[in-house]
């Protein structure tokens, strides 16, 4: 923590390497302000004026050094992603795991080993189901309703929202109306719209409008850019370009949150890697649960919340999938089902056909009667998504 009486050094010291203020404690006011040779403004402040801003700042629980090293210094992030996880460990910016919890992997593999291309067989599911556009769709919704859901539970908010989308834009005056939400900015979107939004099928299955609706009218406008003919790996792209180097997603993004960005991906294109090679792994509690088995739940959602800690758990990730011929993705699935079949028995089933057979049991239908039809994936999340057979 810098004092007032050191923050005139402080302030001198960074001018000289940014001089975006020229914070001066000298008593004395110089008048005017000056416009650098970079084209920003020089403004110059007393030592009382500091000493006041200080006060008022303090009134809020905040703090004026924070403030100066955030617009005088503007430090530039370490660039994380690049960093090998010894790295990392030596910077201190993340919490080293126990390095005893790798000798029970083996174990956790095998249980998980079947689990290892979930990836891959969605996505290969899906496309072949719907077709690249539409297929591109549904692994999105399938990505930004997975938190605190089951799988039959994401599966069934999914495939709604997707036959709701797909119903809105079918009717000429509910698809002028979306298109309108879907121009509008998240902050825009009000609670007092909320009522009108839930009249939408696209939108009615929201169940937290605060924390999913960003997201969901971030991708609504990124499929309308599209033509309403959105390519998985195109989408992948252009997702993939609001990660920063430091591991962490831009404000920016059409997919919020660290987790919620690599599952997209991993989804979208199990084999996508970034040009540096950093490859999207799906961080989650299990995977927290992995590296650090002493924490609690609220404990390990911290953790992962930390940019720096998010990309020390993903770097573990990749380096360890190369030890065990597996890609990042595949190595990050195997651990979680081995993971939850290891507390939950082996006979734990987390497919996507239970998925949906878990659904269509809750809609009288048994999954035997439709099993030998011509698409079934397509048939099956139509029945789901229209709430039973129509």
């Amino acid at each position: 923590m810098i004092k007032l009486t050191e923050l005139s050094d402080f302030a001198r010291k960074q001018l000289a390497r940014k001089r975006k203020f020229a914070l001066v404690n000298n008593g004395t006011k110089k008048s005017g302000n000056k416009i650098n040779e970079s084209g920003d403004l020089e403004i110059e402040l007393t030592g009382k004026e500091v000493k006041e801003l200080d006060m008022i700042f303090k009134k809020f629980d905040s703090d004026l050094n924070m403030v100066l090293q955030t617009n005088l210094d503007e430090k530039v992030k370490p660039e994380y992603t690049k960093m090998s996880s010894a790295e990392l460990e030596e910077m201190g910016v993340a919490i080293t795991i126990d390095k005893s919890i790798l000798d029970g992997i083996e174990e956790i593999l095998e249980l998980g080993k079947e689990a290892k291309d979930w990836y891959r067989e969605m996505n290969e599911k899906i496309l072949e189901a719907f077709g690249d556009s539409d297929g591109a769709l549904f692994l999105i919704l399938l990505a930004i309703f997975s938190p605190s859901m089951k799988l039959e539970q994401n599966l069934k908010a999914a495939a709604r929202t997707f036959h709701g989308i797909k119903k809105d834009l079918s009717n000429p005056e509910t698809k002028e109306k979306l298109e309108q939400i879907m121009e509008m900015k998240p902050s825009e979107v009000h609670s007092s719209l909320f009522p009108e939004m839930m009249t939408f099928k696209a939108l009615e299955n929201i169940r937290n409008p605060g924390s999913m609706k960003p997201n969901l009218l971030r991708v609504l406008k990124l499929y309308k850019s599209s033509g309403y003919n959105l390519k998985p790996k195109d989408a992948a792209r252009e997702i993939s370009k609001h990660m920063e180097p430091t591991g962490l997603v831009s404000k920016t993004s059409i997919i919020s949150a660290e987790k919620l960005f690599s599952f997209t991906l991993n989804l979208l294109d199990p084999d996508f890697a970034f040009e540096n090679g950093w490859v999207p792994v799906t961080m989650d509690t299990w995977m927290g649960s992995f590296f650090y088995p002493m924490l609690n739940k609220k404990q390990k959602s911290k953790l992962l919340a930390k940019e720096a800690n998010y990309v020390y758990m993903a770097k573990l990730t990749q380096e360890l999938a190369g030890k065990y011929g597996m890609t990042p993705p595949e190595f990050q699935a195997a651990i979680w089902v081995g993971l939850i079949k290891k507390e939950r028995g082996e006979n734990y089933d987390n497919t996507f056909l239970t998925a949906i057979d878990k659904n269509l049991k809750k809609l009288n239908i048994k999954i035997e009667e439709i099993k030998n039809a011509d698409n079934f994936f397509k048939r099956a999340i139509a029945i789901v998504g229209d709430r039973g057979i129509r």
